[in-house]
């Protein structure tokens, strides 16, 4: 039975065994101080009309605040708060808490409309039905609990990963060992900007009550994204709502958010452990992501963002503490486990090796949130951009706007390093003429890509704007239009990327250097 039809079946059995004419269930409404009819007999009107009864206010309300029995033998407006009652008729009636484990879960009450007394022995029936009740609710209610939030925790979780083009993505979910729901999670999306967003995050504690607001945080970070903030202040902007909305929560957050070619990401985290990177040929290391305080904790606590360049084959795992956190030991050595196990292979590889290393025949103890990312890795014969080289790599974003021409400038140069004069004139000639075109022509922010490699300097610049890119002859009297005709005259070679649907376009150049030293500026 679920718990209305076993309610019914009990009020009918008690009003029998105690020669009642009324018996109903008020249940205790979590997060308020108030009692529900939830199931009558005889008294069908306190349920149809959704009676509510205060605590500590009249007979039901009295029982529940004094958590004792109470025998009444008069019954109007002077003993009883709901007018139902004396408006059937009723003379006597009785009533117990319902309780399990000093948590009041409500109250039984039957009623005769004879006007014959209660006896003790009636009193003493009734609790043992009051126990036996309360067990049953109880039990049933994390039934249902358990169903609906184990329905909530899949339809929270992403059902397939965004196809992404330059990027392999794997994910993977393992509840506790109880199986209760609790609040980790992953997330991976898209935006209209072309930016990618990751995330996992952790709602503290377990059940129904963790998985909500696990949906809502979710729901307000994928909000607060689409305003094309940075990860830090989207995380601010959140943390305002759990602390208004979501009082006494506590949640930890790891952002991370790049856009094509995916070689610059920008990392926020609030209280979350850090992400783990690896890339070909060098050892896996932590992100260095400073945590700022878990959402809920702190009002109005500032955000930082980190930068962390991403080479071709490079991966990105993000997690939540179930992974690494073990309760005989400190959580630096599972992270040092973990970072062992990650290398730079296919997601799907990585995610497999991982759990097998952590996790092994071991039964979580807690929740499992697990997403892996890589960059594409070079293939020989790729058109020679700044995305595919495996030079060093400098990625920055720019506003549309006319001051970002000159900064764009000056940071490919920067990126470029030590150049002969002519090269020098060049690449700040091509970077000033696609930077001005991006602005002009794609009215988008603009990112702005520079890859050294021995003589070799390769430039791209991506916006996400709609205008197609051509090479054409403009009027004597057009003041645009010869920028790329100057990229094709000066440039050794140079093209243009349809990023996809929505994704805008990227336009590169590869300049031939001689006499440049290969440094780089950090």
């Amino acid at each position: 039975m679920d718990i209305d039809e076993l309610l019914s079946e009990v009020l009918e059995r008690l009003r029998g065994i105690l020669d009642a004419d009324t018996a109903a269930v008020l249940l205790h409404e979590e997060g308020t101080n108030e009692l529900v009819a939830r199931a009558a007999r005889g008294l069908e009107e306190e349920v149809r009309q959704g009676v509510r009864v205060p605590i500590g206010v009249g007979f039901a309300g009295r029982i529940a605040a004094n958590r004792q029995p109470v025998r009444l033998h008069r019954v109007d407006e002077t003993t009883v708060a709901n007018p139902i009652l004396w408006d059937k008729g009723i003379q006597r009636m009785l009533g117990v808490p319902l309780m399990l484990g000093g948590r009041l879960l409500g109250v039984l009450h039957v009623g005769r409309l004879a006007p014959r007394d209660f006896t003790i022995d009636d009193e003493e029936l009734l609790q043992v039905a009051a126990e036996r009740v309360a067990a049953a609710i109880r039990t049933r209610q994390y039934a249902v609990e358990a169903a609906a939030a184990g329905m909530l925790e899949r339809s929270l979780l992403p059902v397939r990963l965004p196809n992404v083009p330059g990027l392999q993505l794997s994910a993977r979910y393992v509840p506790a060992e109880n199986r209760a729901i609790g609040g980790d999670w992953y997330d991976a999306f898209t935006l209209p900007d072309g930016a990618l967003w990751v995330i996992t995050g952790d709602v503290a504690g377990h059940g129904l009550h963790a998985a909500v607001v696990m949906g809502r945080v979710k729901s307000a970070l994928r909000a607060y994204a689409l305003l094309g903030d940075s990860p830090a202040h989207v995380l601010e902007l959140t943390d305002r709502k759990v602390e208004h909305f979501e009082i006494g929560a506590m949640v930890t957050v790891v952002c991370a958010r790049a856009y094509r070619p995916f070689a610059d990401w920008t990392i926020s985290s609030a209280g979350h452990l850090p992400p783990v990177v690896a890339a070909p040929g060098v050892p896996t290391t932590l992100a260095a992501v400073q945590p700022g305080p878990p959402l809920g904790t702190v009002g109005m606590a500032p955000r930082e963002d980190a930068h962390l360049e991403l080479p071709p084959g490079g991966l990105l795992l993000l997690y939540t503490d179930g992974l690494v956190e073990r309760r005989d030991e400190a959580i630096g050595a599972g992270l040092e486990r973990l970072r062992d196990a990650v290398r730079a292979a296919h997601p799907a590889t990585v995610s497999r090796e991982v759990m097998q290393h952590l996790v092994g025949s071991d039964t979580p103890l807690d929740d499992i949130a697990l997403l892996v990312l890589r960059r594409h890795p070079p293939v020989a014969g790729d058109v020679p951009t700044a995305a595919a080289t495996t030079a060093k790599l400098r990625v920055r974003e720019f506003a549309a706007d006319s001051d970002s021409t000159r900064a764009a400038r000056r940071f490919a140069l920067e990126a470029a390093g030590p150049l002969p004069p002519a090269a020098h004139d060049t690449l700040e000639l091509l970077v000033s003429e696609l930077a001005t075109n991006a602005v002009i022509h794609g009215g988008t922010p603009f990112r702005l890509a520079v890859a050294r490699h021995a003589s070799t300097v390769i430039v791209e610049v991506s916006d996400t704007g709609t205008g197609e890119v051509s090479l054409h002859d403009p009027a004597a009297s057009d003041p645009h239009g010869r920028g790329l005709r100057i990229v094709a005259r000066l440039a050794d070679s140079w093209g243009v990327h349809n990023n996809g649907p929505s994704l805008g376009k990227t336009v590169w150049f590869r300049l031939d250097v001689a006499g440049g030293t290969l440094e780089f500026s950090s």
